[in-house]
């Protein structure tokens, strides 16, 4: 019997333990704390990415569902049935901008018409979320919430357009001041367990104050998740090997260091899954789709931290046709967007050719650690999975933030941010080392959780 199946792009991922034959959308849920094993290549490829991949998570016997798999239960024992990709066979269909902008419209204002609240739209003022806040049709709706990365928030790019946005459009638009998530590790693994890292902690800062706002009335969320990587604004390079196909999935350095951590080669968990999709990513669209596959792990994220403050989501982005109609343009409209920069500067919204004072400055990591000072890592526990001189490092790299705190203080208002930041050490190792932090401390957790269990 089918119990569930792949998402097609990754979302609302299912896990499920082959010990126990638990299944459920929260890994916390199918892992048997009393009995825990550590995949120590689950473990070693999610240090890597900064999340589960591959199909593997950290536990031993945990898994979750890729897109062409099944899960089966048969006389109360769960295995998985591989499917073809659907998705490779719709590659190539060609798409017109204006019926995939009719598509987008179409889709947001039938799911607004569903219910009668106000819509949330979380607008960093880059192309996605300006997109929703565009189409969506009544702007009375319409709450649009913006947090800044800079030291001063509110001269952030992110926050000057945002505002502008709003501003043009009619629409309801606050600012929300971040500062204090790295308190919420612990709320984060409530949510994720050990499948992601506390990457996304600012997110649960960000709607915990919209939901306090917020109190008088219910929200719907409208995300523009992964919009982009449709639109043209992601490239992935050839996959030719194995080793390739091991940068689908890159994070910009938010994750730890494997080969320093545990030193456990993962490669044989891509390889079967390059073999099966190595004609397929001949295909530039499809190593897209493949990328946004391995990284949902993560990104979603974005919809599932706003539902868990009561704002319940939706994206159109994750719907296929919207997708690959998306996907299908061609290539010279989707070059640097174009085909929404036009749409945008005919709407009176394309912000990038006009002059706006704003900084592009992004502290926001150095000035939580300012607001929240981090606890040592657990080197006693840590020690059973992960190498010790490895751990040593993060806690003294984190530990040295209090005694900057005055200086940084000071400076971050002096012109010179990036000389600043450099003195401090932000640039030289901080900042490595907080990544690493945050992508090993659900491990901590875990490894807690079971001893106390």
């Amino acid at each position: 019997m089918e119990v569930a199946r792949g998402h097609w792009v990754g979302y609302e991922t299912i896990f499920y333990n082959l010990k126990n034959n638990r299944y459920s959308t929260s890994i916390d849920k199918v892992i048997d704390y009393g009995n825990l094993e550590i995949d120590m290549e689950g473990l070693s490829a999610y240090l890597d990415y900064g999340y589960s991949v591959f199909g593997h998570t950290p536990v031993k016997h945990v898994r979750y569902l890729l897109s062409n798999e099944v899960l089966h239960e048969e006389n109360g024992k769960l295995y998985i049935r591989k499917e073809d990709d659907r998705v490779a066979k719709r590659i190539g269909i060609r798409s017109h901008e204006d019926d995939v902008l009719g598509k987008i419209s179409g889709a947001i204002n039938h799911w607004a018409a569903g219910f009668s609240e106000d819509v949330l739209i979380p607008t960093s003022g880059g192309f996605d979320s300006r997109l929703m806040n565009v189409l969506l049709q009544d702007k009375q709706r319409i709450h649009a919430y913006t947090y800044g990365t800079s030291f001063n928030q509110h001269m952030s790019r992110e926050t000057v357009y945002a505002q502008t946005l709003s501003e043009r459009l009619g629409v309801f638009w606050d600012q929300v001041d971040l500062g204090t998530f790295n308190s919420y590790m612990n709320d984060w693994y409530g949510l994720f367990g050990p499948s992601v890292g506390a990457s996304g902690t600012y997110h649960m800062e960000f709607y915990e104050v919209i939901a306090k706002r917020e109190s008088h009335m219910k929200l719907h969320l409208l995300s523009g998740i992964i919009g982009d990587a449709w639109a043209g604004a992601v490239n992935v390079p050839a996959v030719p090997d194995a080793d390739s196909y091991l940068k689908l999935g890159y994070t910009h350095g938010m994750s730890a260091d494997a080969a320093l951590a545990t030193g456990v080669d993962y490669r044989s968990l891509v390889e079967p899954i390059f073999e099966e999709q190595k004609i397929a990513l001949q295909q530039p669209e499809y190593r897209i789709i493949t990328a946004m596959r391995t990284k949902m792990m993560l990104l979603q994220y974005l919809i599932k931290v706003p539902a868990a403050y009561g704002f319940p989501g939706y994206s159109p982005f994750l719907d296929e046709d919207i997708a690959l109609a998306m996907l299908n343009l061609p290539a010279e409209r989707k070059a640097d967007r174009q085909w929404q920069r036009d749409f945008f500067r005919k709407n009176g919204v394309l912000f990038e050719e006009e002059k706006h004072n704003y900084t592009y400055q992004n502290s926001l990591n150095y000035h939580a650690l300012l607001h929240h000072p981090l606890e040592p890592l657990d080197i006693n526990i840590l020690r059973e999975v992960i190498k010790p001189v490895y751990l040593d490092w993060i806690n003294s790299r984190v530990a040295t933030i209090g005694a900057k705190e005055k200086l940084f203080q000071r400076l971050m208002h002096t012109p010179k941010v990036k000389e600043v930041l450099k003195r401090l050490g932000f640039k030289n190792g901080l900042l490595r080392a907080y990544f690493a932090y945050i992508t090993l401390k659900p491990i901590e957790i875990m490894l807690k959780k079971r001893n106390a269990s």
